[in-house]
This record gives structure tokens, C-alpha cells and sequence, in this order.
């Protein structure tokens, strides 16, 4: 996140907050939905108005209060925002009584002495706007905005006085910059540790963490730099698994999981030590691989396992012994599980004592690298003879003798290759496969997929 001037944008569950700063952002950055709660991280967007640039930041509804553990935590993100805030957007239902109003969390608000516009929205019609306005001044609040986030009715006031207010706290003068670095989505199935990994690299509690599958609804970044390196790091919402009728804000969390798998560079492809691997894991890591990112494999909660389930009965890998390598037996399950990441190293790794964290990072910019990397034509050239010397191409039946007379690079970001060859259809997949896998072990593309296109005589 930038240095710049910040508008928390608070209120109670279902007041449309996420929607009023995806239309102020113009696009869709935070999960909406009818769904009280929808919005659980610190979500933030840098925008700008009038030439001054800001940044927003949605929070959780304030809830009535269940005290559960999840409210907690929920409540401790607000809290945080508010006090990072230069101003507080307090929005609340048009649509609802005055009566409706929470008013110990506007007292809240109000005490923390900084600039409250209040914001009440859901006001499609514009009849209706100055008859509510004047309702809403009862609270005793000086700057009242009526709006309604569906058209945008009513934001170009609200923005207008956003920027008054930060001219006039001389915060006016800061400009956006663009994030740059490695991105590095964590991904993986509900209830894996993806948050609390996320929290443990940036050392602060960012996201909320729960046992409750589905904590994180939408991908959070945040910008850090780690010798002298910097990394945009997106915590995702878990990949659940597909049913016929997911609810609407599991679907646009799923999309936005996509999404930031798709943006990224590398993908921490986080899975739980003690439970056995499931088709949402394998579904999490075909998605990395259909997007061919650079991929890391994190063994998390393994303070748990090595306290409490050494031996586990009825695991996989029951029985792992003290050999060389102490976790052999889980690392072959996995490996069975994820052949096709293969190249990918894995890290056991405990978001709760930081184990192997380090080592996972430091995994980064090398993999990074690599996707980055391009081979001359004189050492591909000596590759694909050696190559062909060790396993040439096999005579397929009904196929015209296979001839290879060449192979290229065309792509970085992913690495691509091409295969120059007399006809593709004589070519055979395993064929295809020992050169794919000889790529990225002899020529050092270690944790990245890469791919291999045929090219026959008649197209070159």
C-alpha cells in the first residue's frame, strides 16, 4: 500500500460499503452481495479526485455482537483502519430507520477527533435525497452525503469534500506509485493457513485468521521488500470445492482467486500437513499449472504434526521414519499426489513458529528468474543434439518417420519453446515430455512450467 492520505469506509453489515468503493474505484474490487458479512480483510484501492490522490480502504460491517472469536478479530481489522484513517466514511442504509443506527460505534468514531463524513446510501431516487438528508442531521454531524452507490447518485459531493478535507489537513500533495515487484499469490483449498502464512511474512496481523473455513473472501495485497527486493504478496480466498448452487459471495471470491493467481509471477501453493490431500487441492494446483506460474509448495502446520501426529494412524504416511531426510515419507505422498509439479520445490513450513518461511522466500527470486530467462541459440542447439542422440524420436505407427531439425525460444513469462520437426502428428507425447523435462533440468528452469510447441516444415 502507498504512503497516501486514507479514508476508511466503515458502517453496519449490508450498508453497501464494498459497493460504494468499487464505484468510487470503477471497478470490481471487493466481493458485493446481499449477504450481511460478506467483507471479513482491510481491502484497499488507490484512487484519485480533482488531482488528489487518496486511498480508500473497506472494512467488515459492524456487527451486533456475538462475541464469538471471528467477531473479534473482524473487529480488530476495523479498528486498525480507523486509526490508520486521515478521515472516517461512516455509510449506513438509506433504506433503514435513523432508530437503526449503531450509535456506540458512531460514538466511537466520533471521539477518535477525525473528520466523520457520513454517508447514507442505497438512495436510488433522487426525490428522496434532501427528505433523508434532512433526517440524518438529527445525529449532529456537519458533513452529510445522500447516495446511492447503484447509479452513483451524490459521489461527486462526497469525493468534492474528501479532497477539501485533505487539502486542508495538507495531505493533498502525495501521488499514487505504481506497486512493482515479484507477485506472489498464496492459494490454496479453506482452512490450509493461507492467512496466517500471509500475516506471518508481513510480521503484522493484515487479514483475519480463523478455524472457520472461508474467513477470506477476497484477495488482499500488500508490498514488502526483503533484501532489497520488492514482492506484492496476495493473500486469496480458498478454492472450495464446486457445487451445483455455491452461494454468490463464494463464486465472486473464486473469481477473484483466479484472478490473482493470474497476476502473479509465483503462486505459494499452500496445503495442511496433517490432512490428506483432496481433489480441491489437486484442482487449487491445476490451476497454477493451466496458468503456468511459477509455483512453491507450502507444507503448512507442520508445529502440529511434528508434535501431535507423529505416526498419525490412518494418514498416508503413517510411520515416517528418522532418516536423512525426516520427512521422506510425507514428500513421496505428496509428489504422487502432485506429479505434474514436479519442478516445484516444497518447504515444510509453520505459519505459527515461522518455520522454513525463510527458505521458502528466498525460493522466490530464483524461480522468478527463470521465468525470466532466455537461452541462446548456440547452447539450444547443443542441448537438443545431445538430446537426440540419448532418445531420438520413435517411428509412430501410420506416421511418416519423425525428423527434428531444430528448437527455439519465443516467450519469456512463461518460457516457451518451440520444436521445429517435419510433421507435428509424428511426434510422439513421450518424446515431447523427455525434451519438456530435459528443458528444465539441464537448463535451470526449476519451479516454473514450461511449454513446448511443434512446428512442422510447411508452417516455418
Amino acid at each position: 500500500m502507498n504512503n497516501l492520505p486514507l479514508v476508511a469506509i466503515v458502517g453496519q453489515p449490508n450498508a453497501g460499503k464494498s459497493t460504494f468503493m468499487n464505484k468510487i474505484a470503477g471497478k470490481p474490487l471487493a466481493v458485493t452481495s446481499d449477504i450481511a458479512g460478506t467483507t471479513r480483510d482491510r481491502q484497499y484501492i488507490d484512487t484519485t479526485w480533482s488531482g488528489v490522490d487518496f486511498t480508500l480502504v473497506d472494512t467488515a460491517g459492524l456487527s451486533a455482537g456475538s462475541g464469538d472469536q471471528l467477531e473479534l478479530s473482524l473487529l480488530k481489522q476495523i479498528d486498525v483502519a480507523v486509526q490508520e484513517a486521515d478521515i472516517i466514511a461512516f455509510v449506513v442504509d438509506g433504506k433503514e430507520p435513523l432508530a437503526a443506527i449503531d450509535q456506540t460505534s458512531l460514538k466511537k468514531f466520533r471521539n477518535t477527533k477525525k473528520p466523520l463524513l457520513l454517508v447514507i446510501n442505497k438512495l436510488d431516487s433522487a426525490r428522496i435525497h434532501e427528505a433523508k438528508k434532512a433526517e440524518f442531521q438529527k445525529l449532529g454531524i456537519k458533513n452529510v452525503f445522500t447516495v446511492s452507490s447503484l447509479t452513483g447518485l451524490g459521489l461527486g459531493d462526497f469525493l468534492e469534500e474528501v479532497t477539501d478535507t485533505l487539502k486542508k489537513l495538507g495531505l493533498a500533495d502525495k501521488k499514487t506509485e505504481e506497486k512493482k515487484g515479484i507477485a506472489v499469490s498464496i492459494v490454496g483449498k479453506p482452512n490450509v493457513g493461507k492467512s496466517s502464512i500471509f500475516n506471518a511474512i508481513l510480521k503484522e496481523e493484515r487479514v483475519v485468521v480463523s478455524p472457520i473455513p472461508g474467513t477470506t473472501r477476497t484477495a488482499i495485497d500488500s508490498q514488502l521488500e526483503i533484501g532489497g527486493e520488492n514482492y506484492i504478496f496476495i493473500d486469496t480466498a480458498g478454492l472450495k470445492k464446486k457445487e451445483h448452487r455455491q452461494p454468490q459471495p463464494d463464486v465472486f471470491s473464486g473469481f477473484q482467486t483466479f484472478k490473482a493467481i493470474r497476476r502473479s509471477d509465483i503462486c505459494f501453493f499452500v496445503i495442511d500437513a496433517n490432512e490428506e490431500i483432496t481433489k480441491q487441492d489437486q484442482r487449487v494446483a491445476n490451476e497454477i499449472f493451466a496458468m503456468e506460474k511459477g509455483c512453491i509448495i507450502l507444507v503448512n502446520k507442520m508445529d502440529a504434526y511434528t508434535k501431535d501426529n507423529r505416526g498419525k494412524k490412518g494418514g498416508k504416511w503413517d510411520g515416517r521414519g528418522e532418516t536423512d531426510d525426516e520427512y521422506k515419507t510425507l514428500r513421496d505422498y505428496i509428489s504422487h499426489h502432485f506429479s505434474f509439479l514436479w519442478m516445484c520445490p516444497a518447504f515444510f513450513v509453520s505459519a505459527v513458529t515461522g518455520e522454513g518461511l525463510d527458505e521458502a522466500l528466498a525460493a522466490i527470486k530464483p524461480i522468478f528468474e527463470a521465468r525470466h530467462k532466455e537461452i541462446d541459440q548456440e547452447t539450444l542447439t547443443a542441448f537438443l543434439a545431445k538430446k537426440m542422440k540419448i532418445n531420438p524420436p520413435k517411428l509412430l505407427r501410420d506416421q511418416k518417420k519423425p525428423k527434428v531439425t531444430g528448437l527455439r525460444q519465443i516467450a519469456t513469462n512463461p518460457p516457451m519453446f518451440e520444436l521445429l520437426v517435419n510433421h507435428p502428428a509424428a511426434i510422439s507425447m513421450q518424446f515431447r515430455k523427455f525434451l519438456e523435462n530435459g528443458i528444465i533440468k539441464d537448463l535451470d528452469f526449476w519451479g516454473t512450467p514450461i511449454t513446448l510447441k511443434l512446428k512442422g516444415k510447411d508452417k516455418a
